[in-house]
């Protein structure tokens, strides 16, 4: 079988799905007494290079003090559940725009897990190309 015959015979509209996962938030779960659980889903290949060219200065190098922005804009894009977008929850903790309240809601560390664990959803292993193949 060739590899356009096996590409033919893949689920295309299977493949093309963002990938989804959860993460626990453990410092919202404190508070709200349960276990707080995020949904977030992949980000688009062209998207996040968009965020990645961000980090960069003029001269190619990396500028650390847009690290946290970067994260809470993937956050925008790669979380499903709590919205962001909400404009209520917005209001309700005072953030203007949906990168603010990434910001306000995922508090220290917690920011960069989030966008790391929407980040490792763009990046297949064997299982995940195990599972595509089912």
């Amino acid at each position: 079988m060739s590899l356009t015959e096996k590409l033919l015979a893949l689920d295309a509209a299977k493949y093309k799905e963002k990938k989804t996962d959860t993460i626990e938030i453990k410092r919202l779960s404190k508070l709200t007494g349960e276990p707080f659980i995020v949904k977030i889903q992949e980000v688009d290949d062209n998207r996040m290079q968009e965020l990645q060219a961000m980090l960069l200065t003029p001269k190619g190098k990396v500028d650390y003090t847009q690290v946290r922005k970067v994260s809470a804009l993937l956050c925008c894009d790669g979380v499903i559940d709590p919205n962001l977008g909400d404009e209520k929850l917005q209001k309700h903790f005072g953030a203007a725009t949906p990168r603010e309240l990434a910001d306000i809601l995922f508090k220290g560390t917690d920011l960069g897990e989030v966008a790391d664990a929407i980040t490792s959803l763009g990046n297949y292993t064997d299982a995940d190309e195990e599972e595509i193949k089912n």
